[in-house]
């Protein structure tokens, strides 16, 4: 599972109970699960052990936990289900928590680093171009130390 932003309102830990034979297995008499991320060898548990429902008369079983904020990283969600003859099962899914927008901001990082760029003289701007060499990222007026425009003594560059 990925977690799309750091601090998510919510997060649904879910899963799906089947049998060796692989029928759903819906007769269980506890399913739980806990959420825990590692710092260095230590486990840090973020859930204690929380029961989870049924959904429905299916083979689902579902928890939907509210964290308030999790920092970016692994952690993992430990379900435990049991079933009518006593038999437990554990299994771990890993859970990855990523900030897509600082992602996005070192891909425009890259491509203003590694690509395209252009002085106009006749406009005294500066452009910055996507990978393709012909679409505009970003567009900065040039200015000289008086603050006028300028494409030869250039001193400051100005988001426009």
């Amino acid at each position: 599972m990925i977690i799309e932003r750091p601090n998510p309102n919510q997060v649904v830990l879910q899963i799906t109970a089947h049998n060796l034979d692989g029928t759903p297995k819906t007769a269980l008499t506890t399913a739980a699960v806990r959420v825990y991320h590692m710092v260095g060898a230590t486990e840090v548990e973020d859930l204690p052990s929380t029961s989870m429902g049924q959904v429905g008369a299916s083979n689902t079983w579902r928890h939907i936990w509210a964290p308030g904020a999790l920092p970016v990283g692994n952690f993992f969600a430990e379900y435990t289900l049991v079933d009518l003859d006593g038999a437990s099962f554990v299994d771990v899914e890993v859970v990855v928590v990523q900030d897509f927008a600082l992602q996005t901001d070192v891909e425009l990082i890259r491509k203003i680093e590694k690509g395209r760029w252009r002085i106009d003289g006749a406009t005294d701007k500066m452009y910055f171009y996507d990978d393709n060499g012909e679409t505009v990222l970003l567009e900065f007026d040039l200015k000289n130390a008086e603050g006028q425009p300028d494409h030869t003594n250039i001193f400051e560059r100005e988001p426009v």
